[in-house]
């Protein structure tokens, strides 16, 4: 099927690597982080009231946590924690002894049952080791780690079929997209295929739609693409921008596509071709998204770490 898209809003946050991007609908407000930025923005929509939130680490990525609008489960760069952004108040659930210099945690997603899992990335030096370290983590409702793929240079891409019978995930140092069954009672994932292969450019941050359409940022693509469960591509939605890093649908309706962006690496003269870039961009398209999952954490998680409610 075609796809229309139209820009509709873009939002100037200047990002050195914005990521993670996420609609909440309690509230009605996009999520996102600025990674190198070390700060999490925080969107109200429509109105564009825009608030920023210092974060005490590298936020990777996050995501909602059942019934509790005050906090995020937050991947960051040296582990797993409950972050409550409008205090800074943070309490650690899980650290994996294998993060620390040229590792830490990257892009993270809640699946349909309620779990958290992000994957881990290899940078600077690190990332020439001929034996990548790379791991994708899931937290389960005990907020407990346990890693699952192992082998990954830069994980990225996180996301589940509309009927959670399928993961799909990339690695963009290979410019690989893979696609694996899932088990969505036991959180597992069966054996990973590649689904497709980039050569020019990355795959990024990934989000699937109502239809069972993947939405890939292409990193140095400029664009977002839609493939099919096979791997073909559907469309195509050109950014504003040569480092698109995240997808995620939201809106009134479920029909806005928000992507995020990154200026890191940019030189001048890309700079001034590109000026938008590290802004969030609003398209209004044809296809609608499903609804955000939250992670859902027993309530002796939320006690142990200082975090349940008054």
């Amino acid at each position: 099927m075609s796809v229309r898209a139209r820009l509709i809003e873009t939002v100037e946050t200047r990002d050195t690597l914005g990521e993670g991007v996420l609609w909440r609908d309690s509230d009605r407000t996009v999520w996102w982080t600025d990674i190198e930025g070390r700060r999490c923005h925080r969107l109200a929509w429509p109105s564009l009231k825009l608030d920023t939130y210092r974060t005490p680490e590298r936020l990777g990525s996050f995501g909602f946590v059942a019934g509790r609008d005050d906090l995020l489960l937050a991947a960051f760069e040296s582990g797993f924690a409950l972050y409550a952004p409008e205090t800074g108040r943070l309490a650690w659930l899980c650290r994996p002894a294998a993060l620390g210099p040229g590792l830490r945690l990257n892009d993270g997603r809640v699946d349909p049952a309620g779990r958290f899992w992000a994957g881990s990335m290899l940078e600077g030096p690190a990332r020439q080791e001929a034996q990548p370290r790379g791991t994708m983590y899931r937290i389960g409702a005990d907020g407990c780690g346990a890693a699952v793929f192992e082998g990954l240079r830069i994980t990225n891409g996180l996301c589940w079929s509309p009927e959670g019978d399928r993961m799909y995930f990339s690695d963009s140092a290979l410019g690989e997209v893979y696609a694996a069954p899932f088990d969505v009672g036991s959180g597992t994932p069966g054996q990973r295929e590649v689904l497709t292969r980039f050569e020019d450019g990355a795959p990024d941050g990934a989000v699937t739609d109502a239809d069972g359409g993947l939405w890939l940022a292409l990193w140095g693509g400029g664009c977002v693409l839609r493939l099919s469960r096979r791997g073909d591509e559907l469309a195509r939605i050109d950014v504003e921008a040569p480092q698109p890093t995240c997808p995620a649908f939201g809106g009134p309706n479920g029909n806005l596509l928000f992507v995020v962006s990154a200026r890191a690496g940019l030189g001048e003269d890309t700079l001034e071709a590109s000026p938008s870039s590290g802004a969030l961009f609003v398209f209004e398209t044809g296809v609608c998204g499903g609804s955000t999952p939250r992670a859902r954490l027993q309530d002796s998680v939320l006690r142990r770490a200082g975090m349940e409610v008054a």
